[in-house]
């Protein structure tokens, strides 16, 4: 995390060759998979969601995402810059957020996403 605020988050991942999930995706041609885009955006939305309630005492889970577009590949050696702004205040543990992720200034994956904040037990 590069940046964080009410509202937003910044977040930094270093994209390297030796990632294992380049071994197969795909040979000759590596490519970051879009899920795993898309799981480092939730990720760090999660973070964003939970800076607002009190520490250690909630997990966030992902309801939905939506407007998903893979727009340019993610390639070792990239640096992906994944930005999250919250749509709405949180309201009922509810979090509305816009995910983007850039490479070199370009947009390559962008989303809307929705999270829930759960009080654990205990």
């Amino acid at each position: 995390m590069i940046e964080l605020t009410s509202t937003s988050i910044v977040g930094v991942k270093n994209v390297t060759f030796n990632e294992w999930f380049f071994q197969g995706h795909f040979p000759n041609n590596p490519v970051m998979p879009g899920v795993l885009q898309i799981e480092a955006l939730a990720q760090t939305g999660g973070i964003l969601c939970i800076n607002a309630m009190p520490p250690g005492q909630y997990d966030t889970y992902f309801l939905k995402i939506d407007n998903c577009k893979f727009k340019a590949m993610v390639r070792p050696g990239d640096t992906m810059l994944l930005k999250l702004e919250l749509l709405e205040p949180i309201r009922r543990g509810i979090c509305s957020m816009r995910g983007t992720v850039y490479v070199g200034g370009k947009v390559c994956t962008e989303a809307d996403m929705l999270a829930q904040l759960v009080k654990r037990a205990g």
